[in-house]
């Protein structure tokens, strides 16, 4: 009984986060991360025709399908949002906005040229770190099934180097999280429980079973915070963007 409550609590726990985050989610527009998205965008541009298909899970406002929109002629703009109703009015009109969860996409196999996926696979956290992490495997299972052969997988994900800390960090968010305490200071708030991975266990979900072949691999260092580095938690973190092609059978 307590391990379904606790289940259903973390999942209710991500749609309210990105429910209470909307007022800075549904507005965005251009380049929200410049050191990547223009990588990203400039990927497409290069490798896209205009039958292609773009899936992003997790889009928010739809602002990454906007900027492809706009340098590409690609028609077909799809963003699949856990909370739909929240984000019901996207920046540009061509966007179809679907309801659904990372962890069983709503869409049949081999549909998309390519699936796109920023920052979230922190945010899909179960009753235990073991959990939120075979949530994260399973999502990038999906995402690997919708996508065609020859299709490429994008994702953009903060990391954590330090397992350890990352630990810490989850049941440290999910105590806080049951009990409603916020350290706004430290970005620990109610609605958010966050399990970081490395970025060796992000490359290792997309390619540990050989079926797809990574063709970028980009890492950043983020600076942190003083305050950050000191409580050590937070003092090794980064962004990795990867590209893999879907290998043809």
């Amino acid at each position: 009984m307590l391990r379904d409550r606790l289940s259903k609590f973390t999942e209710r726990k991500v749609k309210e986060h990105f429910t209470e985050a909307s007022g800075e989610y549904a507005t965005r527009k251009g380049y929200v991360h410049p050191e990547h998205d223009p990588i990203i965008l400039n990927f497409i541009k290069d490798t896209c025709t205009e039958d292609s298909k773009v899936l992003e899970v997790g889009g928010g406002s739809g602002y990454m399908l906007d900027l492809i929109s706009s340098e590409t002629d690609i028609k077909h703009l799809y963003n699949c949002e856990i909370v739909p109703e929240v984000y019901r009015n996207q920046i540009n009109k061509e966007i179809s906005l679907i309801g659904g969860n990372a962890l069983n996409l709503p869409f049949k196999s081999n549909s998309f040229d390519y699936v796109i996926i920023k920052n979230l696979l922190h945010h899909l956290v179960g009753r235990t770190r073991r959990e939120s992490k075979d949530n994260a495997r399973r999502t990038v299972k999906e995402l690997k099934r919708v996508t065609k052969e020859g299709g490429y997988i994008i994702i953009l994900e903060q990391y954590n180097r330090h397992e350890f800390f990352s630990t810490v960090i989850f049941y440290l968010t999910l105590f806080f999280s049951v009990f409603g305490i916020c350290f706004k200071s430290f970005g620990l708030d109610k609605y958010v429980i966050v399990s970081f991975l490395t970025s060796d266990e992000i490359r290792k979900f997309l390619t540990g079973t050989g079926d797809v072949e990574i063709v970028l691999d980009r890492e950043k260092r983020l600076d942190v915070s003083k305050k950050l580095k000191y409580t050590l938690l937070m003092s090794d973190i980064g962004r990795l963007l990867i590209i893999g092609k879907v290998r043809t059978k």
